[in-house]
């Protein structure tokens, strides 16, 4: 299972194709796609959902290296802590859940340079052992775009959501110290949420960032916009487990 691109732009799907049957086959055939259609829209709006993890990427080693607070001494760290998520969600989903990984690609391409590693082939590797679906994200934009048209979320809104990456108070980080030092250039801030669409998730929504800082101002600006509560920490999230990252000392989770 390779990883996906994830298109710039909505696309649709289209499926030409020639039917060489019998007038009454293709009544039947006709018929059956009518009751289909009429017992997939009697069923309830989230009977269907999509469970999402992001992975936002490392920061590198050049700009890290040497410093008290070294950021990403392992490229995985994400990576690792978004795998023990999904091995969580996927014995809690039921049937009707898809679980999709979106992975913020340049970051580990450039770490891959640095450390001179396949990095995105573990990756997919990891994804392909997993079950699940790959897609990569270059930009915020196409990371919103998937938010909003990477299923029809009239049928298939968005039950969970994990972020899995750098952040501070007012926005995520997906390349932080990765291209310039302490910066970000490719981040999704708190006041660019309205770029998302309200309406694409389910009204039970479990949202959690496992980055830093988010529950200080970004969880807040995320139940404004959305109506749903968004778990994030006050103070640093410690990635250096096995697992999922857990508080430093005097942090908490809240809403």
């Amino acid at each position: 299972m390779a990883g996906k691109k994830i298109f710039q732009q909505p696309a649709g799907c289209f499926l030409q194709y020639r039917l060489c049957l019998s007038p009454f086959l293709l009544l039947l055939s006709f018929l059956g796609i009518l009751f289909d259609a009429a017992a997939y829209g009697s069923s309830s709006q989230g009977k269907l959902e999509e469970w999402i993890v992001v992975s936002g990427g490392p920061a590198l080693r050049f700009f890290e290296h040497g410093k008290a607070d070294s950021h990403d001494k392992y490229w995985g760290n994400f990576i690792r802590a978004s795998v023990a998520r999904i091995e969580q969600l996927q014995l809690s989903k039921p049937q009707n859940v898809e679980i999709s990984w979106l992975v913020f690609r340049p970051g580990y391409q450039r770490r891959s340079k640095e450390e001179k590693l396949d990095i995105l082939s573990q990756i997919i590797s990891q994804a392909d052992a997993l079950g699940v679906q790959l897609y990569w994200f270059d930009t915020k934009e196409e990371l919103v775009n998937y938010l909003n048209f990477g299923k029809d979320r009239k049928y298939e809104p968005i039950g969970n959501f994990d972020y899995f990456g750098h952040s501070n108070k007012a926005c995520f980080m997906f390349d932080y110290s990765s291209q310039f030092d302490n910066l970000s250039q490719e981040f999704l801030h708190e006041k660019e949420l309205s770029l998302i669409d309200k309406k694409i998730f389910t009204k039970k929504a479990t949202i959690k960032s496992w980055g830093c800082h988010s529950g200080e101002f970004f969880s807040q600006k995320w139940k404004k916009r959305f109506g749903i509560p968004m778990i994030g920490a006050v103070g640093k999230t410690d990635y250096t487990s096995a697992s999922l990252p857990y508080l430093s000392k005097n942090g908490k989770w809240t809403q």
